[in-house]
């Protein structure tokens, strides 16, 4: 009964001392906003476009396959390319922090072992550097609505709360690879791996009104999900319910499992990076 009791107690103060790291790392903001920023600056050091490569390179796969593929599926190019062009962008924002978490303490590994720092320091860095990038890359969809006449009224509001649900998912996400990359150094292959094949099993190049007699498909993809909640707001739509509903369970669940998983290896992570 002592043992148990003992146990619970241990538990307790390892969440707890996670979620005062959570608080420390934020707390540091500043330094974090900085680092992150420098980060995707220092990509391009030298360069005359500089960070702006990342939306010109953006920009030339969403013309390209946008062109290609209005073709090959006979859709009105003025209503696919504003679709495709929202999907590619969110995918590279969550394919980018899904494969990106799984460096974060193999980068900051050096940082880690000379600096005592809050280990969720290094978290909120990265998913800043992802936000980043993905600011950059929304400027394309800027240009498509200008282009296009876009008008998505008062909807596009909804986008705001559905980035912040990605975002949020996106660090619980981080939370768990991680550490746990950081320990195994065979699960960062195989994530990418399995991300190549759900971006194709995800209605980014295609839609879903394409396949209505596979929805469970559908239904069972949570990328699936994320995705909407951002794009039908920006084409003028709010979503649907199942969709929302779906976002936000992931993200609390998500959340659970990233707590007791990171109060349990964070102190760790410094010994495996």
């Amino acid at each position: 009964m002592i043992e148990k009791s003992t146990m619970a107690t241990r538990a307790k103060s390892n969440t707890m001392r996670a979620l005062d790291d959570i608080r420390s790392g934020f707390d540091q903001r500043e330094l974090w906003l900085y680092l992150g920023w420098r980060e995707i600056k220092s990509q391009y050091s030298r360069s005359i476009i500089g960070p702006l490569w990342l939306t010109l390179s953006m920009g030339m796969m969403v013309l390209g396959l946008g062109v290609l593929y209005s073709q090959i599926l006979k859709i009105d190019v003025a209503n696919y390319l504003p679709r495709l062009a929202i999907g590619l962008i969110v995918w590279g924002l969550i394919n980018g922090i899904i494969i990106g978490a799984c460096r974060i303490f193999a980068v900051a590994g050096g940082a880690m072992r000379q600096i005592k720092m809050p280990v969720s320091m290094f978290i909120f860095q990265f998913i800043w550097s992802q936000l980043l990038v993905f600011v950059h890359n929304f400027l394309i969809y800027i240009i498509i609505a200008v282009v296009f006449l876009m008008n998505p009224g008062w909807n596009v509001l909804l986008f705001f709360p559905a980035l912040f649900l990605v975002i949020l998912s996106g660090f619980f996400i981080s939370m768990i690879l991680g550490p746990l990359c950081a320990r195994f150094r065979d699960v960062p292959m195989i994530i990418g791996s399995v991300m190549q094949i759900i971006f194709f099993m995800t209605p980014i190049i295609w839609s879903a009104d394409q396949m209505p007699s596979r929805a469970w498909v559908l239904t069972a993809n949570p990328f699936y999900h994320f995705i909407e909640i951002i794009r039908d707001p920006l084409l003028g739509k709010t979503g649907t319910l199942l969709n929302w509903t779906a976002s936000v369970g992931i993200t609390i669940a998500l959340g659970a499992i990233a707590t007791v998983f990171f109060a349990r290896y964070r102190a760790r992570v410094v010994y495996w990076s």
